[in-house]
């Protein structure tokens, strides 16, 4: 089994493009966030004389994303370079053990929800900034939260939302990084009382009658068994997240790689993904309620959304990055390059009022693209600075850490944002420059940088939509290498400065169904892209063959467009329907990405 190590946010530069907007955006709105605001809530708990508000929203009822926004700012400055960022992040670190040191309560009020993120944010500090005082942290809130969690709590993961214990299945994650980074025993022994062999046995044994459970925090969790597997090298771990990976992705996500409509995964209601995308008024509904993540009976709603896009991301993020670098199998960069593109390639910017679009929406009834929550908690609290605002800068810092991998022989690519990567083979710095603008265009072109000629392998990951003709050349002569879906696409050569490499995976138009229970509910894709249409329809065509039937057009503000031939819109012969990005689409612009075909 082949193993691949990432760049650890280190010598990758994410070049101009629709993601590098969104990061630099991001940066920008995060930086003006008043440190005094993010601080409030602790000093409060410290009895610290201070003058702010602090922040709205969840923010401000337990500060839930404190760890989070630090963890991003020490992986979005190794990416950027930007010294304010590290400014920002220290700052804030000091501010929160001054806290800390003049009260106990700011240990203590902790739960597992936010001690998790905490643990994950010093830990960043700590590994990518060498911020000292985080291992003296990181020890004061293990031994509150070994001292005060309850560790008698019903271990089959319900969402239950008994106080302080929510989400303690992710747990492990964290604390078996803090025994790998510190060698202190107190992690390791605490990590492994929060080990989830309710599911993870059953992942194992390819038991998927689970039934409902929350969809973000359980997929999160697998990275805690990725975790466990890395430190005690007991293959039961690596072969569980294997099978939910297969089990997930095939499965239980939708088009663009989201899960959990409502936030629910393995629901016990067979064919709840597509009822969840249909209306009261569609006849061919099949129930409009289900048992819930909390085991409790819900009716369908659209304010519950089709996939908590921020967070599911990450989770998905972290888990493809565990598995590549396990495995070496290219098979597992596919469920984050539907996300890259179709999931946080999607988002809205966060605001400076910390709003964010919490879900994406894939309704047959259409949806728009909003930073509106319209939800609000019992005590009045709205749903601003949440948990998406922590994951969020999370998944923009990835962009780059997720591009490229390497082992001792050559470099693999695994996405294909436009970005330059720099490595050495034998001692020789080497550059590899992806100069194309995929995938606003089909040809991805690569330029090697290299003082002297050197003999390494290149393995670009073949995406598992690419069946058609593709196409490779080197220096403009064709190679002879052939792409296969799923695997890398390996070239090795004595490659010289400005040697070029140009890969071209057919884009195919195809309709992806919602699942076996609503075959005609689908989603029509191009390539890595989700494409939404323009009105809501009921399609008559053949679906294994859209491209006779729909046809490329020019449209404005969208890198590609299609529109159907008259006859196929039913009951109307005149009318057409137009299809673009998903990721295109702009606030507030109605669209309809699934439809019936």
């Amino acid at each position: 089994m082949k193993q691949l190590e990432n760049f650890h946010y280190r010598q990758v530069e994410l070049k101009e493009c629709h993601w590098k907007a969104q990061r630099s955006q991001l940066i920008e709105t995060y930086l003006k966030i008043d440190n005094d605001d993010l601080l409030h809530y602790f000093r409060s708990l410290a009895g610290i004389p201070d003058h702010s508000h602090g922040l709205v929203g969840w923010y401000g009822d337990n500060a839930s994303t404190f760890g989070q926004k630090l963890g991003a700012f020490a992986r979005l400055y190794l990416v950027t370079g930007d010294e304010r960022i590290r400014t920002k992040a220290l700052a804030l670190a000091d501010g929160w053990g001054a806290c800390a040191r003049a009260s106990q309560a700011v240990i203590d009020v902790n739960g597992t929800y936010v001690y998790d993120k905490l643990m994950g944010g010093f830990l960043d500090l700590y590994e990518f900034l060498h911020y000292e005082p985080a291992k003296e942290y990181i020890r004061w809130l293990t031994e509150s939260a070994d001292r005060r969690f309850n560790k008698n709590i019903s271990r089959d993961g319900l969402q239950i939302m008994e106080p302080g214990m929510i989400e303690w299945y992710t747990l492990p994650e964290q604390l078996y990084r803090a025994w790998c980074l510190t060698g202190e025993e107190l992690y390791l022994t605490f990590a492994k009382e929060w080990d989830y062999p309710y599911f993870w046995d059953k992942l194992l044994n390819h038991d998927f009658k689970i039934g409902p459970r929350h969809a973000y925090s359980h997929v999160n969790s697998l990275s805690s068994a990725a975790m466990a597997y890395k430190v005690t090298g007991d293959e039961k771990y690596l072969r569980a997240i294997e099978t939910a990976y297969e089990e997930i992705l095939h499965h239980d996500t939708f088009a663009t790689g989201g899960y959990g409509p409502a936030e629910c995964l393995f629901p016990d209601e067979e064919g709840l993904l597509g009822d969840s995308l249909k209306a009261g008024w569609d006849q061919d509904k099949c129930h409009m309620q289900y048992r819930d993540f909390g085991d409790s009976i819900r009716h369908r709603d659209d304010m519950w959304g089709s996939c908590e896009v921020s967070c599911c991301s990450w989770a998905v993020f972290k888990i493809c990055d565990y598995l590549l670098r396990f495995t070496g199998e290219a098979k597992y960069g596919d469920w984050a390059e539907k996300m890259l593109y179709n999931g946080c390639g999607g988002q809205l910017p966060v605001t400076e009022e910390g709003k964010v679009m919490y879900y994406a929406d894939y309704f047959l009834n259409g949806a728009i693209k909003t930073v509106e929550d319209g939800r609000m908690h019992a005590n009045g609290a709205s749903f601003e600075w949440q948990c998406c605002t922590g994951t969020f800068p999370e998944d923009v810092a990835e962009y780059s850490n997720m591009l490229y991998y390497h082992d001792r022989d050559g470099l693999y690519i695994s996405q294909y944002l436009p970005s330059r990567v720099t490595f050495e083979i034998d001692g020789t710095e080497i550059q590899l420059e992806n100069t194309s603008f995929y995938p606003k265009e089909k040809v991805i072109r690569f330029v090697v940088s290299a003082k002297e000629e050197k003999e390494f392998s290149l393995h670009f990951r073949v995406p598992s939509w690419a069946s058609g003709r593709n196409k490779v050349k080197i220096n403009g002569v064709p190679g002879q290498e052939t792409a296969v879906p799923d695997q890398w696409l390996t070239i090795t050569g004595n490659w010289k400065d400005g040697d070029c490499i140009e890969i071209e995976y057919e884009f195919l138009l195809r309709f992806e169904s919602v699942d076996t229970h609503a075959p005609e509910v689908a989603a029509l894709c191009y390539g890595p892209l989700v494409l939404v249409c323009n009105k809501m329809t009921l399609f008559e065509g053949d679906r294994n063959h859209p491209e006779t039937w729909i046809e490329p057009v020019q449209k404005d503000g969208y890198s590609f467009a299609f529109r159907t031939k008259p006859g196929h819109v039913r009951p109307y012969e005149h009318l057409t329907r137009d299809f673009y990005p998903y990721y295109e689409v702009p606030e507030m612009e109605w669209y309809y990405m699934y439809v019936k075909v």
